[in-house]
């Protein structure tokens, strides 16, 4: 019985020292795990097609993005597809290169990590250099570029042809209108035409005043005037009043004289030395239109008698009331 304390003692001591050791174990297992080595992973390449100059058989490409996921870029190199590459320590911009004949070719760009990794697959793209192909194109563009311009000249001819169709048509147009307002026109004189002649068929022709003679002396107590007038032998005068016309703001009366030939009642009245209270006056289509102021008021007109036998004087009062009327005396 002595001995199991000590038993106890042992089996807790090596208990620890187990303990101690998987404690060694698992911090170095996490030790190597945090500092093991990551696998270094390729570059992705990217290139861009820029320009392709098929006339010269030129192509021109740059990096398009190429990237590495854990590392820098250091090189890339570019085969042409035509036997020949670029190696290069910068990033691609712009690189050109000229192929010596026509045909179908592959580039390829492949870009090297700091690691001295490539990259896998490569960025690839096609071109070709055709020149029956080109020259075909060409000439189908001709061909294009031709058909679009004799469309354009045929529809600007037709819209010519149009407006010059539109212009005759509006010229037709015209001159129909103007025929029909001639035609219109002259209907409308036709039938004034035959109005008038309907009236003058109906309207009888008096006839000819009767010549007085020649010798026939002076009556003053007819108080009328015998004269000449021109193309007939003698005639007599008379002056009348054939309205007033109403009162003006200064007194005065408006007042219509008539001068009248009573033997030749179609004769003009000659224009005659005719005066007012001595002013001259004028005289139109037989008619002395005056201004007169209450009061009586002296009419005269100096006329030519027949030849040889001087002049005579038509004379009349014309007396105008204050009430507006208007009396109208010969005068010998």
């Amino acid at each position: 019985m002595p001995d199991e304390p000590k038993i106890g003692k042992k089996s807790i001591a090596v208990v620890a020292v187990v303990l101690l050791l998987c404690a060694v174990v698992a911090a170095w297992l996490v030790f190597k795990s945090r500092h093991a080595k990551t696998p270094n992973m390729p570059p992705i390449a990217a290139l861009r097609l820029d320009f392709l100059d098929e006339t010269n058989r030129v192509a021109t490409l740059s990096d398009n993005g190429s990237h590495d996921p854990d590392g820098t870029l250091q090189s890339w190199r570019i085969a042409w597809g035509d036997g020949k590459e670029d190696n290069l320590s910068s990033i691609p911009q712009k690189a050109a290169h000229t192929y010596d004949s026509e045909g179908e070719y592959t580039i390829s760009l492949w870009c090297v990590d700091n690691y001295g990794a490539t990259s896998s697959p490569p960025a690839m793209t096609n071109i070709t250099f055709d020149f029956l192909k080109r020259q075909k194109a060409l000439e189908q563009a001709k061909r294009e570029a031709d058909r679009l311009k004799e469309e354009q000249a045929r529809k600007e001819a037709e819209r010519l042809e149009q407006e010059r169709q539109k212009g005759l048509a509006a010229e037709e147009a015209r001159k129909a209108r103007e025929q029909q307002e001639l035609e219109e026109k002259r209907k409308a004189e036709a039938e004034l035409a035959r109005q008038k002649a309907k009236e003058a068929a109906e309207t009888p022709i008096p006839p000819p005043p009767t010549p007085l003679a020649a010798a026939l002396p002076d009556n003053p107590s007819s108080r009328t005037v015998i004269f000449t007038p021109p193309g007939y032998t003698l005639g007599e005068f008379q002056i009348y009043k054939e309205k007033t016309e109403g009162m003006e703001h200064d007194g005065n009366l408006l007042v219509i004289l008539v001068i009248r030939c009573v033997n030749f009642p179609d004769t003009p009245i000659p224009a005659a030395d005719w005066q007012i209270d001595g002013k001259a006056v004028q005289i139109q289509a037989g008619r002395i239109r005056a201004s007169l102021s209450p009061g009586r008021h002296d009419v005269t007109a100096l006329l030519t008698r027949e030849a040889g036998s001087g002049h005579t004087e038509i004379k009349a009062d014309v007396t105008v009331g204050t009430n507006g009327d208007c009396v109208v005396k010969p005068r010998k």
